[in-house]
């Protein structure tokens, strides 16, 4: 366990289940641009009391204070007393209560309140697009949690989301009034650069992110068939790793012969960079998705995006040129698909998408910082 010996005011994020300290070296560079920004717009100390199975951390987080004080959890409780031990033993006075999700995180700080016998403010951070009907359709689980969200959202200071849409739909799903609801998006740590445009990208199809079947990757390898019946002259690179890794592969490599197919892995910021050129059009078969970070990133490196519709799509569009962006219909006809891919791989990805996301991604650690701001300034 870290010690934390200063005694200033702090914004304090609580993450039982280890997501900030596992999220790899982006996730840790998201988290101390937002201690710089707190820091330099208000003077607080960002704090992050966390969980990890690995208690060497190869990051630096010079704007972030760590404390360890448990391996990931589901149990809340504990995770919140233990929190509270620590809080009272250092005298730290904690300004605003950050939590991930409105479940897990969101009840550490409910009941970390209750203990400190505080109405600290909270703000949950809503990363995915959980108000979507068609995020509930996924599993049991996710019903489950969207009855415990009805049960938390109501209860906090402030909720972040990343898109309009998904903002919409969190009003019209939760009945939370619009003004609790800042949009910050998730800022990225950009490292790709746009491509010297072609006159046609390769015949390739891209699929990048976690293997596992919430991701629509059932519905990718119908898409292959279809376009498989039409012409076997493109090929598939994977790029990610999940639990249905080995599943999704193997039923793959029924439809397409295995040396068409290249799988890389989960890959590094680094790494990713050097397989855009290598990819024509990027799929995401995604039913729900509430930012479409790689859809950004793919844009952003000069390969058009094929995806079906979501919040996170819905807000793409509106950010690019038409054609950068097509809704994937699997209803259509498979010559009418077979024509959407062929046309995504003669376009052009403008540049100006790049120019424009760069300066606006730049923005978002500080709007948020700020949101943390307001959010302490309307609970005194």
């Amino acid at each position: 366990m870290e010690i934390y010996t200063e005694t200033k005011s702090v914004v304090l994020s609580l993450d039982p289940r280890g997501v900030i300290l596992n999220g790899g070296i982006d996730v840790a560079s998201r988290q101390n641009n937002y201690g710089y920004q707190i820091k330099s717009q208000n003077n607080l100390d960002f704090l992050i009391i966390s969980s990890k199975n690995d208690l060497k951390n190869n990051f630096k987080y010079k704007f972030v204070k760590i404390l360890h004080i448990s391996k990931p959890t589901f149990n809340f409780y504990k995770f919140s007393k233990a929190s509270c031990k620590y809080i009272k033993e250092h005298d730290i006075n904690v300004k605003l209560l950050i939590v991930g999700d409105p479940w897990e995180s969101y009840w550490s700080a409910y009941f970390l309140n209750k203990f400190l016998n505080k109405k600290i403010p909270i703000q949950i951070q809503i990363h995915g697009d959980i108000a979507d009907p068609g995020w509930q359709r996924i599993n049991l689980r996710n019903r489950i949690r969207f009855s415990l969200a009805k049960l938390s959202l109501p209860k906090v200071a402030s909720i972040r989301a990343v898109t309009k849409y998904q903002a919409e739909n969190l009003v019209k799903a939760f009945g939370i009034k619009k003004e609790r609801i800042v949009i910050v998006p998730v800022p990225i740590n950009i490292v790709s650069k746009t491509l010297a445009l072609k006159s046609e990208r390769p015949k390739t199809i891209g699929l990048i992110g976690r293997i596992h079947q919430d991701r629509g990757i059932w519905d990718f390898i119908k898409l292959i068939r279809v376009l498989n019946s039409s012409s076997k002259n493109f090929k598939v690179v994977i790029i990610g790793d999940g639990p249905s890794k080995d599943k999704f592969l193997f039923k793959l490599e029924s439809v397409i012969p295995k040396n068409r197919i290249t799988y890389l892995g989960q890959l590094p910021e680094s790494e990713l960079r050097k397989v855009w050129k290598k990819i024509g059009v990027l799929v995401s078969m995604a039913p729900v998705e509430s930012y479409g970070r790689v859809m950004r990133e793919s844009l952003i490196a000069g390969v058009p995006v094929w995806a079906t519709p979501s919040a996170g799509v819905k807000d793409l569009m509106d950010n690019s040129k038409k054609g950068e962006v097509n809704l994937l219909d699997l209803s259509k006809s498979d010559a009418s698909l077979d024509k959407d891919f062929k046309n995504l791989l003669k376009t052009k990805v403008s540049s100006d998408f790049n120019k424009r996301f760069v300066k606006e991604n730049n923005t978002y650690a500080a709007k948020l910082a700020n949101s943390w701001i307001n959010t302490i300034n309307k609970a005194k």
